[in-house]
């Protein structure tokens, strides 16, 4: 059986360091990554990681 987590109150939202983003987009978007594996494995849904490469996309357009 899986574990479950339940967050409450302030601890609801988990805070991701820029480096730990950025480790897992280049995870997830490696040759032999796959965005639903690492996800699972980080704990995170799959949207977040699309965010994050989105936001990462416009940071590096504005130069």
């Amino acid at each position: 059986m899986a574990k479950v987590e339940i967050l409450t109150g302030a601890d609801r939202q988990r805070r991701w360091s820029t480096e730990q983003k950025l480790s897992i987009l280049r995870e997830a978007f490696s040759a032999d990554g796959s965005v639903s594996d690492v996800a699972r494995r980080h704990d995170v849904l799959p949207q977040q990681i699309y965010a994050w490469r989105k936001m990462l996309t416009a940071v590096q357009k504005r130069g």
